[in-house]
């Protein structure tokens, strides 16, 4: 570049600082206006303050009563109760929940916070605002070692227009699908709960049911047999037909071989047969039969002592509480505004200022030109 050249470059400076110096008062009016501009806007905007909180897998001690309640169930059955894997299914739970856009839609239509904001409002304003609230003002973010080496849970944040309502709401939110999660996970161990109380009372109803019928059968059975030995005058069984001792005892071991065979398949099972046990056995059958209760078998007794521990159970566990989550960091009350930044929109509205006004005189310079 030669020696003219680089002298009308630095005439050409000096000439555009001159212009620009001497149109100052309007380069510092234009500055002035949009700093107020944006004074305005930076003290009249919509505030906005977020609240925050941290979220992990509820510990035993969240466990609360269901704990006690899952405990016991195992115990009763003879399993074991797995921690891990129940408060896993909970948290799981929980994380659903919360991303689901349909649980915050139900969360804030019934909010008093959503309530005041649609005062006065028209539907579809409605609608904006609720939509915004679901899809904006809550955020979730998983733990992600390389933007926030810190996150342990999942950080739940929302934002309202003062730090009281940005606390409060959050916490309720919180509150609220953690006992969506948490019904959830009961509902489905109460209907496996349910299901096995149902099986266990039909299983005993019917040994009680068809123990009485056989019971009931056999009682008339006898009392027929009995009829049949008196018109006979069957007295005994070994003198009815006028036996021998040597026939007496042939008879006693026919009797005796007659008992080894299975009831269903003896004649003496059979109303015909019976009344050859004699007057006197029957009688004494029938006697003890209706005086004496149903003899059930070893499984009765321990159905029947299975529903005596878990139906007192099963009221436990409708009433019983738990969390689904547990607290890393509970919802804080922010004490730094989002939005706006004051400061730095002042900072912004002087700098555009200055160069629009800059910019405006320049261009008037070159077209009187």
């Amino acid at each position: 570049m030669t020696e003219k050249s680089l002298k009308n470059n630095e005439i050409d400076l000096i000439e555009l600082i001159s212009i620009l110096w001497k149109k100052k008062l309007w380069i510092i009016l234009s500055s002035f206006i949009f700093t107020a501009i944006a004074g305005v806007y930076a003290f009249t905007a919509k505030e906005q303050w977020t609240s925050s909180a941290e979220v992990i897998a509820p510990r035993t001690l969240d466990l609360g009563d269901y704990f006690s309640v899952r405990k016991e169930y195992a115990r009763i059955l003879g399993g074991e109760f797995d921690t891990g894997a129940t408060a896993s299914n909970l948290f799981s739970q929980f994380n659903l929940i919360s991303e689901s856009l349909d649980e915050r839609r139900k969360f804030f239509v019934q909010s008093d916070f959503y309530k005041k904001k649609v005062e006065g409002k028209s539907e579809t304003e409605k609608a904006q605002i609720l939509s915004e609230l679901i899809s904006k003002h809550i955020t979730i973010k998983k733990p992600d070692s390389k933007k926030e080496p810190d996150l342990i849970g999942n950080k739940i944040s929302f934002y309202a227009e003062t730090p009281a309502d940005a606390q409060n709401v959050l916490s309720q939110f919180i509150s609220t699908i953690n006992q969506s999660a948490y019904q959830i996970e009961l509902d489905n161990f109460l209907l496996y709960f349910n299901e096995l109380v149902a099986d266990l009372n039909y299983e005993k109803t019917k040994f009680e049911r068809d123990l009485s019928i056989h019971k009931s059968v056999q009682l008339e059975n006898l009392e027929n047999a009995l009829k049949i030995a008196k018109e006979a005058g069957i007295t005994e069984y070994t003198k009815s037909f006028g036996l021998t001792n040597n026939q007496s005892a042939i008879q006693q071991a026919l009797t005796v071989s007659e008992a080894k065979i299975p009831l269903s398949d003896s004649k003496l099972s059979d109303g015909t047969y019976l009344f050859m046990l004699g007057e006197k056995y029957l009688k004494a059958q029938i006697d003890v039969l209706k005086n004496s209760g149903i003899v059930y078998p070893p499984r009765y007794y321990q159905v029947s002592s299975l529903l005596s521990e878990l139906e007192p159970l099963l009221i436990k566990a409708k009433q019983a509480k738990a969390n689904a989550f547990s607290y890393q960091a509970s919802p804080d009350y922010p004490v730094k505004r989002d939005w706006p930044k004051r400061l730095i929109l002042l900072i912004a509205g002087a700098f555009l200022g200055s160069v629009l006004g800059c910019l405006v005189v320049l261009v008037k310079s070159f077209l009187k030109k």
